[in-house]
């Protein structure tokens, strides 16, 4: 996934309960949407509210196991992405963007977006009847 930054945002679980997690950060709080990596990159979590002046609440994207109070958050700097491009017609991706079929690398994908975009205005979406 392309979100690191070079400035680490560091901060500590609080609370974890189910997929619901809290943490504490000091310095400043990660924004809404920030993605969240904990025991070294295994546990991605993505900032759902911002509880007070130092701690944020998220949902874990991945499964808690092993997550433990008082762990090490860090914030990537940035949402959590998915690949925008011609290459990606008929081909499967988790929510992180990595590839889960087996026909070798995406070529040609042009930027990668947000999950959190708007959708596209009434204007531009098509109303015909097509075959999927």
């Amino acid at each position: 996934m392309k979100n690191k930054t070079s400035p680490s945002n560091l901060g500590a679980v609080v609370s974890v309960r189910g997929s619901v997690v809290d943490m504490r950060f000091d310095a400043h709080l990660p924004a809404i949407y920030a993605l969240l990596h904990a025991k070294e990159g295994e546990i991605a979590i993505e900032v759902l509210a911002q509880v007070d002046a130092h701690r944020v609440r998220g949902i874990a994207v991945t499964p808690t196991q092993g997550l433990d109070r008082g762990m090490v958050v860090e914030d990537t700097g940035g949402p959590l992405k998915a690949p925008v491009g011609k290459g990606i017609l008929s081909r499967m991706f988790d929510v992180f963007g990595n590839l889960l079929d087996r026909e070798g690398e995406v070529s040609n994908v042009e930027e990668w977006r947000t999950v959190h975009r708007a959708p596209p205005p009434v204007a531009r979406r098509s109303t015909k009847s097509k075959l999927f």
